[in-house]
C-alpha cells in the first residue's frame, strides 16, 4: 500500500514511532468531523479577529491619553503578556487536563473584554481589560490548535495550516471590522462587536464534541524527558520563532501610529493598512504549509529569511498603493513558516502537541513582543518612528545561519522533499 505524504512526513518526524494519528477522527461520523473542525475554524477566526483591538485602536487611545510612544509600548506589553506568553501555561494545561471549555467559552472572554476597552475609564481599566482579554486568547489557542490537529486525521500538517490560517485570516480582516463598527456606533459602542461571539458561544457548547479519552492517552501530565530528549530542534524553532516574531509584532504594534503620524494618513487609511499587512499574515500560513509539500520545510524557512528583510525595507521606502502592496508580499514571506515551524515541532513531541503549539505560536511570539515593544517605543520617542521599523527589517537575516542548520532529514516537512527526491 502506498503511504500518504503526510504519513511518511509524521514517520519521518518520529522515527517510524508509533503515533495515535486522528484518533478523535476516527471515533466521530464523518460529518461530525467535518462540522467540529467547521467551528474550530470560525471561531478561531472570530478570536483573532479580536486579537487586532489593540493596534486598531491605538491612535485613538494614544489621542485620548496623551501617551508617548514608549507608554503604547508598555501598553501592547502588556496585551502581548496576557494574549501569547501565557499560551505556554495554558498549553501545559490543555495537555493534562483536556477540556473542551478551553475552546468553548474562552473566545466569549477574549471579545467581550476587548469590545469593552472603550469603557474604561481611565488608561489602568483600559490595561486590564486588554489582560483579561488576552487571557482568554491565550486559554483559547493551544487547545484548539491541538484539536485541530487529531481532526484532521491522516492530514493533520494540512489542517494544522488551515486552521491557523483560519486564525491569521481573522487577524486580517479584525482592523476593518472594529474600525467599522467605531465608524458606525462610535468608539463607546465598541461592544456591540462582541455580539457575534455571544451569539456563537451556544452552538460551541452544544456542538462541539467532548476530547476522546483517546486523545488523552499519555498526556496526563508533561511529559519532561520526551522535551528534554528534543530540546536541540525545539530551540532551533523557538530561535527562528521569535526573531520573525519581533519582527513582525513590531511592525503589527506600530504600524497604525507609523502610517498616522509619519505617513499622515487618517484613522480609516491606517486601518486599511494593518488589515492588509493582517491579510498577508493569513496568505503567508497558507502558501507556506503549501510550498512545504513541494520544496520542504527547510527551504520555506530560509527562504522566508532571506528575502522578507529587504521586502519589508520596500514597503518603507515606498509610497502610495506600491508601497501597501509590497507591505503585503513582505508579510506573507515573513509569516510563511508558522505552519511549518508548529508542525515540525509538535511531530518531535507528538504526545506534547498543545504545549508545542503554545510554545511556537504564543509564548515566543509574546515574549518577542515583550522583550521589543516598549524597547522600540522608547527607541522611537528618541530617534523617530521610522528609524526603528528600518531596524526591524534587520531582523529576519538574523535567523538565516539558524534555519541553515536546521536538520534536513528529521524535520517534518523537510523530510517529504528528500522521500520525493529518493
Amino acid at each position: 500500500m502506498t503511504r500518504s505524504p503526510s504519513e511518511r512526513l509524521v514517520d519521518s518526524a518520529t522515527g517510524g514511532a508509533a503515533v495515535d494519528r486522528g484518533s478523535t477522527a476516527l471515533e466521530l461520523a464523518p460529518a461530525r468531523v467535518k462540522e467540529a473542525f467547521a467551528i474550530l475554524l470560525v471561531t478561531h477566526f472570530a478570536v483573532d479577529c479580536f486579537s487586532s483591538t489593540l493596534p486598531t485602536i491605538q491612535p485613538i487611545l494614544v489621542d485620548r491619553y496623551g501617551l508617548s510612544l514608549a507608554q503604547a509600548g508598555m501598553l501592547g506589553a502588556c496585551w502581548l503578556l496576557a494574549s501569547a506568553v501565557l499560551q505556554l501555561p495554558f498549553g501545559l494545561l490543555s495537555d493534562r487536563i483536556r477540556s473542551r471549555h478551553f475552546t468553548t467559552l474562552a473566545p466569549l472572554v477574549a471579545a467581550v473584554c476587548l469590545s469593552t476597552v472603550s469603557l474604561a475609564p481611565t488608561l489602568v481599566g483600559v490595561a486590564c481589560l486588554l489582560v483579561a482579554g488576552g487571557i482568554g486568547v491565550s486559554a483559547f489557542h493551544p487547545h484548539s490548535t491541538s484539536r485541530a490537529g487529531h481532526l484532521g486525521g491522516e492530514r493533520r500538517g494540512l489542517a494544522t495550516a488551515i486552521f491557523i490560517t483560519a486564525g491569521t485570516a481573522g487577524l486580517g480582516v479584525g482592523p476593518l471590522y472594529l474600525a467599522s463598527a467605531i465608524e458606525r456606533f462610535g468608539f463607546e459602542r465598541l461592544w456591540v462587536a462582541a455580539l457575534p461571539v455571544v451569539a456563537l458561544t451556544p452552538l460551541l457548547l452544544w456542538r462541539l464534541p467532548p476530547d476522546r479519552v483517546s486523545e488523552r492517552a499519555g498526556a496526563r501530565a508533561v511529559d519532561w524527558p520526551l522535551l528534554r530528549s528534543r530540546w536541540r530542534p525545539l530551540l532551533m524553532h523557538y530561535a527562528l520563532v521569535v526573531l520573525r516574531s519581533i519582527a513582525q509584532v513590531g511592525l503589527a504594534q506600530y504600524l497604525s501610529l507609523y502610517m498616522v503620524q509619519v505617513r499622515g494618513a487618517d484613522f480609516r487609511s491606517a486601518s486599511v493598512a494593518l488589515a492588509v499587512y493582517f491579510l498577508s499574515t493569513s496568505s503567508g500560513a497558507f502558501l507556506g504549509g503549501a510550498a512545504a509539500d513541494r520544496i520542504g520545510g527547510r527551504r520555506v524557512i530560509i527562504t522566508s529569511c532571506a528575502v522578507s528583510g529587504p521586502l519589508m525595507a520596500a514597503f518603507l521606502a515606498t509610497d502610495g498603493w506600491m508601497s501597501v502592496a509590497v507591505l503585503f508580499v513582505a508579510g506573507t514571506c515573513l509569516l510563511a513558516p508558522i505552519p511549518v515551524n508548529v508542525v515540525m515541532a509538535g511531530e518531535l513531541v507528538p504526545s506534547q502537541a498543545g504545549t508545542a503549539a503554545a510554545l511556537m505560536m504564543g509564548f515566543g511570539w509574546g515574549l518577542a513582543g515583550i522583550a521589543f515593544v516598549p524597547l522600540a517605543g522608547v527607541m522611537a520617542d528618541w530617534i523617530g518612528l521610522a528609524p526603528v521599523l528600518w531596524v526591524f527589517t534587520l531582523l529576519p537575516a538574523a535567523g538565516l545561519p539558524i534555519a541553515l542548520a536546521l536538520p534536513r532529514s528529521r524535520s517534518a516537512t523537510g523530510a517529504l522533499r528528500k522521500d520525493r527526491v529518493n
